[in-house]
């Protein structure tokens, strides 16, 4: 693992390494997404269709105890089907860095 993309979690079991993709997104860690390869309930798409503009992808992915990449593609799928408006104009979010 290079340094650069990663960050020591202490655990009470020892420390678990948090990695991040290539475009600076936080791989799959269970202490981060537990919500990950569950169902989506309504609640959590309703949270996602009314915070995703506001807050971001990054904060609502750790809202949701789920994964930016998952959070994007949900969202993404929502506008397809009609669910979830288009933004009228792109907002960027900054990211949340590291400690």
């Amino acid at each position: 693992m290079n340094m650069a993309t990663t960050t020591e979690v202490i655990r009470d079991t020892g420390t678990l390494p948090v990695t991040y993709d290539r475009y600076g997104r936080m791989n799959y860690h269970p202490d981060f997404h537990p919500n990950q390869r569950h169902p989506w309930t309504t609640t959590d798409q309703k949270y996602l269709i009314a915070n995703y503009e506001k807050d971001g992808p990054e904060a609502v992915s750790f809202a949701l105890g789920r994964t930016v990449h998952t959070v994007m593609t949900r969202a993404c799928q929502l506008r397809k089907r009609g669910d979830m408006p288009k933004p009228a104009a792109r907002i960027k979010h900054r990211r949340i860095k590291p400690r």
